[in-house]
């Protein structure tokens, strides 16, 4: 990515003139466009109402088009959904469990990937841990954990704590060997690294928008395989569930044959602006040139590092790595974390260190900002 393009890409977040921003793990600034798309929902909201839904509707379908666009999936695979946590529990209470079923997922995950498979305990589901090995999910630690009973494995593509990468490819071919589902959180790679669902043998994958999709909060995408889609029975049910949705005066329970058998409810169409036009400068800029930059600059931070004798608890290698980056000093995390936020720098402290996770529009001069800024709070 050149720089012209960078600065152009900047200039859409105005959270640039004044702060640093690198936690984009964590919940990242929205862009011009997103705030105009939200502004002109709302605005459309109060001078008309009901008279523009017709115009909202469709651009749910081009918003849902291009969201199925950035996974390689097919429109009837895609719902819209409030939280990865919903979409992780759409699958957990959809699926149809027999007492004595189990489902792996990793011991370190963040919760949101924990929580409903360890809940399926009431129904006779034996919720087994991948062991954390140097906060790494290995292939043959899941291996290990398989039997005839296996039916989900839930991994995230890149662990929050750490940025290690899951080798999903590795565990898609597994998986698809074993007749075993994949079910994957995106939400710490989803607009930084190519997804494709087809390549990769995933079943489903949830993700929020606010974190690496540059989104809004409250809105994110539910990828269900289509061949599983009749399978999976919606938690939840409500008007929009139905093949006649529209038809309030005569009632009948036949469940839409596509993925948005899951959006049960009047839909978040201000979420639903915000997500499309997040997307749009995604997919304008090019999500492998997106994968290059925030790489480039996690060697940057990784070099800088190493010059101070900090510890890097991410994986060095690219391949193995996402946007996040944690360091580890002779500082106290969260003390170092409370300072620069001081000097208006956004960063976050998990798995035990300082997080720093940049995007493509961040540039070298902000990561050598961050740590010049270290080396006054803390010198050597």
């Amino acid at each position: 990515m050149d720089l012209l393009t960078v600065e152009r890409c900047r200039s859409e977040f105005p959270i640039t003139k004044d702060h640093i921003y690198l936690d984009h793990a964590g919940v990242a600034p929205v862009s011009l466009r997103v705030t105009a798309a939200i502004n002109t929902f709302l605005a459309e909201s109060a001078e008309g109402a009901a008279f523009h839904y017709p115009r909202w509707a469709q651009r749910v379908v081009e918003v849902r088009r291009i969201c199925a666009q950035l996974v390689n999936a097919t429109v009837d695979e895609i719902a819209f959904i409030k939280s990865t946590s919903h979409g992780l529990s759409l699958v957990a209470e959809g699926m149809d469990w027999q007492s004595g079923d189990n489902v792996l997922f990793f011991e370190k995950d963040f919760p949101s990937n924990i929580y409903p498979w360890i809940n399926l305990k009431r129904r006779g589901v034996e919720a087994r841990a991948i062991t954390s090995r140097g906060g790494r999910v290995l292939i043959e630690d899941i291996e290990r954990l398989m039997d005839g009973r296996t039916r989900l494995i839930a991994v995230s593509s890149v662990l929050f704590s750490n940025g290690f990468r899951t080798d999903l490819k590795r565990i898609g071919e597994l998986c698809r060997s074993k007749g075993v589902l994949l079910c994957v959180d995106v939400i710490q790679s989803l607009g930084i690294i190519p997804m494709d669902v087809r390549e990769l043998n995933v079943d489903f994958l949830a993700a929020d928008a606010h974190k690496w999709l540059l989104g809004p909060e409250g809105i994110g995408i539910f990828y269900c395989r289509k061949e599983l889609v009749q399978s999976l029975r919606p938690p939840l049910v409500g008007w929009k569930s139905v093949q006649n949705e529209f038809d309030f005066d005569h009632p009948a329970l036949r469940l839409k044959n596509d993925a948005q058998r899951f959006e049960e409810g009047s839909q978040n169409v201000m979420g639903i602006f915000g997500i499309g036009a997040a997307v749009e400068l995604l997919l304008e800029v090019g999500i492998p040139n997106i994968e290059k930059r925030v790489l480039d600059l996690g060697d940057q931070i990784i070099r800088e590092a190493g010059k101070r004798g900090f510890a890097v608890l991410t994986p060095e290698q690219r391949d193995q790595r996402g946007g996040n980056i944690t360091i580890a000093g002779a500082f106290d995390p969260a003390a170092a974390r409370d300072a620069l936020r001081e000097r208006g720098i956004m960063v976050n402290v998990r798995g035990g260190g300082l997080r720093l996770s940049p995007h493509f529009y961040n540039t070298t001069d902000d990561i050598n900002t961050v740590f010049q800024n270290l080396d006054r709070l803390y010198p050597q």
